[in-house]
């Protein structure tokens, strides 16, 4: 049975939004902590320079440039979350597939690390588009994702790459050496396929999964 845009959200949306909310949220309190360590660490050796130490102007910098890279990782990450949050703004657009291949793995990120998963993400020479919805392609791209992930081994690398396959169909890849699944009957990414007129194949090592658009 089929089910609308709107049911899908309905049972799966919240779910989805909050975890990636989670992770977020969790990302920019790290980010501040850092920060606020080293402004710290400033004031220190401010108090110590007010009494006579003279100061060291290269610790300085370096803390100055720890603070600059945490504001930079934190503008990022909101960026990020703000595109998230406008992603159902278009119920049907033309989407960039490795900017959104991009956006889900960034907004994952800490989630990915946490399972000691390493993914290298090769683009396609020209852009490849696909049509829909940014917030239900982010959805289906990490619903794959945590399926390929549940038992991986940690430190194994996972690539996912962007093509054309032999028949001029849209094609996401993703692909390991040791097997990851032995199906894709994931209810809410098969749910989501339907919008796209996409499908998910499984080789016969269970080592490689292609999602396919235009079916």
């Amino acid at each position: 049975m089929k089910h609308t845009a709107q049911e899908i959200i309905a049972q799966y949306g919240p779910a989805y939004f909050g975890r990636m909310g989670a992770s977020i949220s969790h990302d920019i309190k790290n980010c501040l902590a850092i920060m606020n360590e080293n402004a710290g660490l400033l004031s220190d050796h401010l108090m110590m320079a007010q009494k006579g130490t003279p100061p060291d102007i290269e610790r300085f910098s370096g803390i100055v440039q720890r603070i600059e890279k945490q504001i930079n990782r934190a503008d990022a990450i909101v960026k990020s979350f703000n595109d998230f949050c406008h992603s159902m703004d278009n119920p049907e657009q033309q989407l960039d597939l490795d900017k959104a291949v991009g956006l889900a793995l960034g907004l994952g990120a800490r989630i990915i690390a946490n399972k000691n998963i390493n993914i290298n993400h090769t683009q396609a020479a020209g852009k490849l588009h696909v049509n829909g919805s940014l917030f239900f392609l982010l959805f289906l791209i990490w619903s794959i994702l945590e399926k390929i992930t549940e038992n991986l081994a940690s430190d194994t690398v996972l690539n996912i790459s962007s093509m054309e396959d032999e028949n001029k169909q849209v094609c996401l890849s993703f692909q390991c050496e040791q097997p990851f699944a032995s199906d894709f009957g994931l209810q809410s990414s098969d749910q989501t396929l339907d919008l796209f007129q996409a499908k998910i194949v499984l080789d016969d090592q269970h080592n490689r999964v292609d999602l396919i658009f235009g079916n």
